[in-house]
């Protein structure tokens, strides 16, 4: 009989017990009704306000609030949850408004406990209207927190194990390929501060790379991402983790918008622009989150832990061996 290379770099995948995840996913979608209330009053997207306006739309955040602590949700939210959606209305910080990069963790979650049945193209979001309807939770109303959550606490995840492990493989490769984007980018500067590293003051390459969430393992790899990029990308596409590829890279679907009918081609992932590389990246590293959370590889909801976390599998799909 053959030996497996990859039979010793693969571990059963376990989720965290359903209810678990429908606890989580429910506390995203309290944040993230509040959050799209806060986002339309900073961009000014309800016209012409009114002081009945204004006063309906103070009610609507507390009672999301107040559906928190009455569904008994304020025990399962992060203390960053909770101080969000404890804040009056229109006093939210920066920081707050980025939580809306959890919509993709909402929709993987959701996609896990069988109330999405696919998860989009890394280079597209979820459709944020159906996610919200999916649940059936009305934000403002505690008692469909319980009707969403009620049947998972007694049931077992339904989800099969090979259509989860693809998915997870999946994950790996665009969070792979969005860290070497940053790394590519930054190679130059990475090689120098080798040599220029001093003191306890973190350098301004260093707080880039840890808000871009780079594993420290990674950034010896900066220098030959050129060609690590091309190698990755093609095991990536053998494996099926990738569609398509293009010039040598993760292809991009892109539309572009003619004088008539609108053309859809495609496009090397490098070739994008800084602002689209930002937002697929950041897609990745929501969905990532959310697998490595489910999956109990990471202990805290935190984005900002996910830096700390190289791949969920042994050793990242990119680069496992394949089976045959």
């Amino acid at each position: 009989m053959a030996f497996r290379v990859s039979s010793i770099l693969r571990q059963e995948l376990k989720l965290r017990p359903a209810y678990e995840l429908a606890l989580r996913s429910s506390c995203l979608q309290l944040v993230l009704a509040r959050w799209g209330l806060e986002t339309a009053a900073l961009m000014g997207l309800g016209g012409d306000q009114t002081a009945n306006d204004d006063g309906r739309k103070v009610r609507a955040v507390e009672a999301i609030t107040a559906a928190m602590y009455e569904s008994g949700l304020d025990e399962h939210a992060t203390k960053a949850e909770k101080d969000m959606l404890e804040k009056p209305y229109r006093s939210w910080e920066y920081n707050d408004y980025v939580y809306g990069d959890h919509w993709e963790s909402f929709g993987v979650l959701q996609w896990i406990l069988g109330r999405q049945h696919t998860i989009p193209a890394y280079y597209s979001n979820f459709d944020r209207a159906k996610l919200f309807q999916s649940s059936g939770i009305m934000p403002a109303d505690p008692s469909t927190v319980e009707k969403f959550v009620g049947p998972f606490m007694s049931s077992q995840h339904t989800i099969e194990a090979q259509q989860l492990q693809r998915e997870v493989d999946v994950s790996e490769a665009w969070v792979w390929r969005a860290r070497a984007q940053v790394l590519l980018g930054l190679r130059e500067e990475i090689d120098s501060a080798k040599s220029t590293l001093s003191g306890d003051q973190e350098s301004p390459l260093e707080t880039t790379l840890r808000a871009k969430h780079i594993p420290n393992s990674l950034r010896k790899m900066a220098a030959d991402m050129p060609k690590t990029i091309p190698l990755a990308a093609k095991r990536a596409h053998a494996r099926g983790l990738v569609e398509s590829l293009e010039g040598g890279d993760f292809a991009i679907a892109v539309e572009l918008k003619g004088d008539s009918d609108a053309v859809t081609t495609s496009v090397p992932y490098a070739n994008l622009d800084q602002q689209h590389l930002d937002a697929i990246r950041k897609i990745a590293e929501s969905r990532f989150l959310a697998f490595a959370w489910s999956l109990e590889k990471a202990s805290d909801w935190d984005i900002g832990k996910v830096g700390e976390l190289v791949s969920i599998n042994p050793i990242s799909s990119v680069w496992t061996p394949n089976d045959s």
